[in-house]
C-alpha cells in the first residue's frame, strides 16, 4: 500500500485563533478610527442637529462656574452670537478666563438642555503675539 502525501494547506486550531485575533483587531480598529474623524463646527445649531460627537468652536460666553453636581458649566458663543451652556465633567482648564477661543468635544444632550463636553481645549494669547 502506497502512502499518497497530501499537498494541501491544513487548518490548525492555532491557525484558527490567529485568524480571530486579526478579524477582531480589524473591527476595533475601523470603529477606533471612525471616531477620530468628528465633525469640526462653529455654529451652535450644527452642534446641536449632529447626533455623534463633534468638536463645537467658539468663544467665552461666561467665565464658569461650578454646579452642584461638581461640574464646570459656562456658555460657548458661536460666530453668530448665540450662546449654548457648555458641561464639563473635567476641571477648569488653566487660564480659562483668558481664553480667546475654545474648542469644546462632545455631544448635545437634550435632556441637559447643553452640550456634554468630554473634553476642552483652551487657546490663550500667545505672550509673543504684538498687543
Amino acid at each position: 500500500m502506497t502512502h499518497v502525501a497530501r499537498r494541501g494547506f491544513e487548518l490548525k486550531p492555532l491557525h484558527i485563533a490567529g485568524l480571530g485575533i486579526i478579524v477582531i483587531a480589524i473591527i476595533y480598529g475601523a470603529f477606533g478610527f471612525q471616531s477620530g474623524f468628528r465633525s469640526y463646527t462653529q455654529s451652535i445649531d450644527e452642534a446641536v442637529a449632529a447626533t455623534r460627537s463633534v468638536q463645537l468652536s467658539g468663544f467665552l460666553g461666561s467665565t464658569g462656574e461650578y454646579d452642584e453636581q461638581g461640574r464646570f458649566t459656562f456658555l460657548i458663543q458661536d460666530e453668530h452670537g448665540k450662546l449654548l451652556k457648555v458641561i464639563s465633567n473635567e476641571p477648569r482648564p488653566a487660564n480659562f478666563e483668558h481664553a480667546i477661543s475654545i474648542v469644546a468635544i462632545g455631544q448635545y444632550d437634550p435632556a441637559e438642555q447643553a452640550f456634554m463636553s468630554e473634553q476642552l481645549l483652551v487657546k490663550c494669547p500667545s505672550k509673543y503675539q504684538e498687543q
